[in-house]
């Protein structure tokens, strides 16, 4: 595990590492993560990918607000706006200031729901599960006026196949709403509907 506590451990680590911070989600009831500093998170947190210069040293690590905007401002990226799967406002400490997903950002609609179905995994299982699903969620920011490859969304659909305990993603979600009564509902019928025309016998997202 990547440890960041300290402007000098981030600045010695974004000099060995290449960082991008690929998702930005807040926690809900009942969860909590553990930062890269070692800080116990409790409201919202983002997902950095590392992949070591010259070297096969990857994976992805969480860290807090405070954290986060320290390797933005190292590595020049942009804030990812905060994924909220709650469908109240304000639900966030005040004084926090931090941005949410602006309906206005021109998503194609395709694209949108895998990056929700990606998002709702970080949220579900605490991790973001293999290279794979790191790579796509940056395809899916850069490029989200643009549909998504047919083989990114067979990717993610088998990965959630790989779920502990056999669960399509909304029956993940029906079980988070338990002590998550807000968590909305969310609609995969036209990554459904990829797969269906590409032939794919069982989807994950849910059953059809």
């Amino acid at each position: 595990m990547i440890f960041c506590r300290g402007l000098e451990t981030r600045r010695k680590l974004k000099e060995e590492y290449d960082l991008k911070p690929i998702a930005h989600v807040r926690l809900l009831t009942g969860q909590q993560r553990r930062s890269c500093t070692g800080n116990l998170l409790t409201d919202s947190y983002y997902c950095f990918s590392y992949k070591k210069h010259n070297g096969k040293d990857e994976g992805d690590f969480l860290c807090g607000e405070h954290a986060a905007t320290s390797f933005l401002e190292l590595t020049g990226h942009k804030k990812i706006p905060l994924f909220d799967p709650l469908s109240h406002q304000g639900t966030l400490k005040a004084g926090k200031n931090i941005d949410s997903i602006s309906s206005a950002e021109k998503w194609n609609p395709i694209a949108k729901q895998l990056y929700d179905a990606i998002n709702l995994l970080l949220i579900c299982w605490g991790s973001m599960p293999g290279q794979a699903l790191r790579d796509i969620s940056e395809k899916l920011l850069k490029y989200k006026n643009c549909p998504p490859f047919p083989s990114q969304i067979k990717a993610v659909n088998i990965v959630i196949s790989k779920d502990k305990k056999e669960r399509t993603l909304n029956q993940m979600l029906d079980e988070l709403r338990i002590q998550n009564k807000s968590l909305r509902q969310f609609d995969f019928s036209l990554l459904t509907h990829v797969l269906k025309e590409e032939k794919v016998e069982k989807t994950f997202f849910f059953k059809y």
